[in-house]
């Protein structure tokens, strides 16, 4: 009588939980983009890893918690690459440039999940919107630096306010943000060339604050002020 043949069983492979975290966060940034946060479901979330719902709620408590996340890894990132990107840039007029050139490409390239943190910053829900804006205290810290060092360094005003050119600084560049999370199609964004504007901007906020800025060009500045609040309420 022949042998029974042993039918080999199918080794299950789990996932690490490292891996599995990280497809949650992935699956879960893909949908706050799409639908946004009020909209996005834990469901949908699970349903893109392959998952049940009752496996994401084991390692994130809430849905809250999860945008929290998605969004700390993207400030981490943007963080870090502003940090150390300025530390090859010299002179704060061009420190200043660049922290505004790398803020508007951040914001076209990663257009829906700024329009989630924008929105989520301004949303009713308290909790939520404290802890947006804990995130972006460290990114915007870079600016008070720059300021901080210009002053030192006598290439600006020692009377100059840091929050004051750190919330001019944002402020604008978040109206950009705005109109582009309210429409998309919009063709004053779609358009949006970010070294023209990251120079109209610069000069802008370095002219009004320099402490040479009786050697600029009154007309081109003035030009380029005029042209840049066009623009702005444009956008309003």
């Amino acid at each position: 009588m022949p042998a029974p043949v042993k039918t080999a069983r199918k080794k299950v492979v789990r996932q690490s939980r490292e891996a599995r975290v990280r497809d949650i966060l992935n699956a879960a940034r893909e949908v706050f983009e799409a639908r946004g946060y009020e909209k996005a479901t834990v469901a949908e979330i699970a349903s893109r890893v392959g998952i049940v719902e009752g496996t994401v709620f084991s390692y994130f408590a809430s849905k809250r918690v999860l945008v929290l996340k998605v969004m700390e890894q993207f400030y981490h990132q943007i963080t870090l690459q502003i940090e150390e990107g300025i530390q090859g840039v010299n002179g704060t007029r061009e420190r200043f440039y660049f922290v505004i050139w790398n803020h508007l490409n951040i914001m076209t390239q990663n257009r829906a999940l700024c329009g989630v943190i924008l929105n989520e910053s301004r949303g009713i829900d308290h909790e939520l919107s404290q802890q947006v804006r804990l995130l972006n205290r460290r990114y915007t810290e870079v600016v008070t630096q720059i300021t901080q060092d210009g002053i030192a360094s006598g290439e600006l005003r020692p009377d100059v306010s840091v929050t004051l050119v750190r919330n001019t600084l944002f402020g604008t560049l978040e109206h950009y943000l705005w109109s582009m999370y309210q429409d998309s199609k919009d063709t004053e964004t779609a358009t949006l060339d970010i070294h023209q504007t990251s120079q109209q901007i610069t000069r802008l906020i370095f002219g009004g604050i320099s402490n040479n800025n009786q050697n600029l060009p009154d007309k081109s500045v003035k030009g380029e002020v005029s042209e840049l609040i066009k623009k702005l309420n444009r956008l309003l």
